[in-house]
């Protein structure tokens, strides 16, 4: 099991505050605070979400080169703590720089201090230390038995707006691997960054006609960790739009063939592949999107993309969405325009529903079954029904904008200016970058950073039937749908949205 740290901008902002507060001045003085962190598990790697800080008041610390604390801190902060469901951490700083490594004070605050009362938490004690620099450590402390033992943290990251930052423990960071393959790529960026993305878990979510291509852009600037999830099979008419498409593979699940020709085009020795056969809205598909630093998003359904804005915004793992739209003539079937969209996803900018791409109907008609009923769809207002329509050069560009805003937001500096979505219009060739937030009454906006404390309630294990059992009322609401589709408030209902221009891979 890895153990891990992640935070808001936010959240780091005020702890560094407090924390660097003196070096800032001058004063070469350590401190402290306590904070709120919870648990975002996945298949292989649990993460401690650091929520919130816990100032101290007066008489709490005391500053005499080193810090400490009176009782009556830890006690208030493990009653917040439990009042939360959360965790306890202490977070102090050092006055050096990098990644630290404990000091006996340290271990007698943490260990033998801190860590025993914190189990009436019921969680482990995250201890942080911020070096001068802004550097973070971390580790967990937990109880077997009569000790307490602690494992250090293998990163922390820190999901801003306009930068990506990720702090390692050194001995957590393989060298780089196979430079010679990679020269031009290197060549590129430098060598620090290229050992930075290499040793990131990157998840594509839907590997069909975009996100093969993301996948296969992966393999190539040479990601070791690739988590592919996808449970379609391969059919004759995907061939056309499917980069590992061939008519012997049309059966074969697409990860599997995917992951295949990963392994052979790859840059990086030891490529590990997780192929997962299951939608992202089944457990064990959703722990695995759990162990990724970064997902991009390739999927056109309503509940896919609803859990991706629980990973985004419940769990900080950022999510790069997208997809195509083409517009046809109603009468010849003519084309007549296309543009496709990639948006990042991540606290501060636009979940995937306040984006339009979908709303809350959507979900709830996919989970009663509605949009797989081809007498419901074929009932909808013809500008509500699903299209289809997409070529491979339209998924060249959509997997060429995502592919480049993931990029960006891995390695860009920090001052570079933030950017949340373009949209690329074939008409006019022009791409227009825009910013958006949430909507103020959105209610993923209260779900930012609560882990598995926030998770969607229709979560299935794999191989379980998603969709509950139908009820009196919803089969008499989709009846009423069926043979009255004008009907104004059922039209309203079945069209919630439509008009934000949502567009599909």
């Amino acid at each position: 099991m890895r153990f891990e740290v992640a935070m808001t901008d936010a959240v780091d902002r005020q702890a560094r505050a407090h924390l660097l507060r003196h070096y800032r001045c001058g004063t070469p003085q350590e401190d402290l605070c306590l904070g709120l962190w919870y648990p975002s598990r996945g298949e292989t790697r649990l993460t401690a979400i650091l929520a919130e800080i816990i100032p101290p008041e007066d008489g709490d610390v005391h500053l005499h080169g080193n810090a400490s604390f009176e009782g009556r801190y830890i006690t208030r902060g493990i009653r917040t703590a439990m009042k939360h469901d959360a965790g306890l951490a202490l977070l102090h700083s050092h006055p050096f720089d990098g990644w630290q490594d404990l000091s006996r004070p340290d271990i007698a605050a943490e260990r033998d201090g801190v860590a025993y009362p914190a189990c009436a938490t019921g969680k482990r004690l995250l201890g942080m230390t911020l070096g001068t620099d802004g550097y973070w450590s971390a580790r967990l402390w937990e109880k077997r038995g009569d000790q307490i033992v602690g494992r250090w943290c293998r990163k922390v990251r820190v999901v801003a707006r306009n930068q990506y930052r990720i702090f390692w423990k050194p001995e957590a960071l393989k060298e780089l691997q196979s430079p010679r393959l990679k020269r031009r790529t290197v060549d590129t960026w430098g060598i620090g960054t290229q050992r930075n993305l290499e040793n990131l878990r990157v998840g594509v979510v839907g590997v069909g006609s975009v996100g093969a291509l993301i996948a296969e852009t992966l393999a190539r600037v040479g990601l070791s960790e690739i988590t592919l999830i996808d449970p379609d099979v391969i059919k004759i008419h995907n061939l056309d739009r499917f980069l590992y498409g061939t008519r012997s593979s049309v059966g074969e699940f697409k990860v599997s063939r995917a992951e295949a020709e990963l392994r052979r085009h790859s840059t990086a020795s030891g490529l590990q592949v997780r192929s997962v056969r299951y939608g992202v809205q089944y457990e064990e598909a959703y722990r695995e999107a759990l162990d990724c630093d970064l997902v991009v998003s390739c999927v056109d359904r309503p509940v896919p993309r609803d859990v991706l804005n629980y990973v985004a915004m419940a769990h900080l793992i950022p999510v790069v969405e997208g997809g195509i739209a083409v517009e046809t003539h109603p009468d010849t079937h003519n084309f007549v325009s296309a543009r496709w969209r990639s948006h990042l996803v991540i606290p501060g900018q636009a979940c995937i529903r306040c984006a339009g791409q979908y709303t809350s109907s959507d979900v709830l008609q996919e989970l009663d079954g509605s949009l797989d009923d081809p007498s419901y769809i074929a009932n909808l207002p013809p500008e509500l029904r699903p299209r289809n329509q997409n070529v491979f050069p339209f998924s060249l560009g959509s997997a060429s904008m995502q592919a480049n805003l993931m990029i960006r937001y891995l390695i860009g500096p920090k001052w570079w200016p933030k950017l949340s979505r373009q949209e690329f219009r074939y008409v006019t060739g022009r791409i227009y970058p825009s910013f958006h937030e949430c909507q103020p009454n959105c209610s993923f906006r209260d779900r930012i950073a609560l882990g598995d404390l926030s998770a969607p309630s229709y979560l299935r294990p794999a191989g379980a039937a998603l969709y509950p059992p139908r009820s009196f009322a919803t089969r008499l609401l989709r009846a009423v749908r069926q043979h009255f589709p004008t009907l104004p408030w059922v039209r309203r209902s079945a069209s919630e949205g439509a008009a934000s221009e949502r567009i599909t891979d």
